[in-house]
């Protein structure tokens, strides 16, 4: 094994990894993420999942607004997430409170306790097993609601690559430039050895937002500029350059689930999230 595959061999407590051949090398797989729904759009999204012209069939996470009105709270909201559970996508928690797309860093602690057992009750419904993710609302978080999400057996997901759609709702024209930047970034952290690895495989994480019309529109058009800038920076891509296996899927989610407090999100770090 070189030495870049020997240094990425530690694995998350309670994930096991089943690992191919030890002189296999590592590829790295994108894991496709979507907040703020269910929407309208989502049902675009998913069907360029179903069918792009990079890989058929891909399997996202949705973390999805569970009781907000207009969201996972409406009739509509709640067979979209019917819908995405029986495609074989997974939900995770965003919010589960009808005011919305609050911080739960401006939550009290009961207001939080309250919204996150909501959301993991609602999911849980759908899905029929335990809710396991959870990205909270800005990608603000703090010790209290970090160790709150851990009393409910919530693992936060962040990401590694952003499309940056959440406040842009019109045409990006930066999109290649935007995920180059993003992904030669991570290149130098393969390099170093320091991205997390399951199944010898090193997921990416991206966030998009079903909610925005331009993506739900060229979804296919992001999948396939993430493909061509991760082979542009020399970036070794698995065959099926995106997950597609539920199980895989939350295997990887919870290998790259943030472990401890560590650096808090504040106010000037929001544009992270969008």
């Amino acid at each position: 094994m070189n030495t870049v595959s020997m240094r990425h061999s530690a694995t998350n407590e309670g994930v096991v990894e089943r690992r191919p051949p030890a002189d296999a090398p590592l590829t790295l797989r994108f894991l496709v993420t979507f907040d703020d729904g269910p929407h309208p759009n989502t049902g675009k999204v998913l069907r360029h999942l179903a069918r792009n012209p990079v890989q058929p069939h891909i399997k996202g996470i949705f973390f999805v607004q569970t009781r907000h009105p207009k969201r996972g709270g409406s009739s509509d909201g709640r067979a979209m997430l019917a819908i995405e559970q029986a495609e074989g996508h997974l939900l995770g928690l965003h919010t589960g409170t009808t005011k919305g797309h609050l911080s739960h860093t401006r939550m009290s602690p009961a207001e939080l306790e309250r919204s996150l057992l909501n959301g993991k009750e609602d999911l849980d419904q759908i899905t029929g097993k335990p809710t396991m993710l959870v990205r909270p609302p800005y990608w603000l978080f703090n010790a209290s609601t970090f160790d709150c999400y851990g009393r409910h057996r919530l693992h936060m997901l962040l990401s590694d690559v952003k499309a940056f759609d959440g406040v842009n709702w019109g045409i990006h024209l930066l999109r290649r430039l935007n995920f180059r930047s993003q992904l030669a970034g991570l290149h130098a952290r393969f390099l170093r050895g320091t991205l997390p690895v399951v199944n010898h495989t090193i997921p990416i994480v991206v966030t998009f937002h079903d909610t925005n019309s331009f993506t739900a529109e060229h979804l296919g058009d992001y999948l396939s500029l993430l493909v061509e800038e991760a082979s542009r920076l020399g970036l070794p891509l698995h065959s099926k350059p995106f997950l597609d296996d539920p199980d895989e899927l939350l295997a990887a989610a919870l290998r790259c689930a943030k472990t401890s407090r560590g650096t808090e999100r504040n106010p000037a770090l929001i544009q992270e999230a969008q």
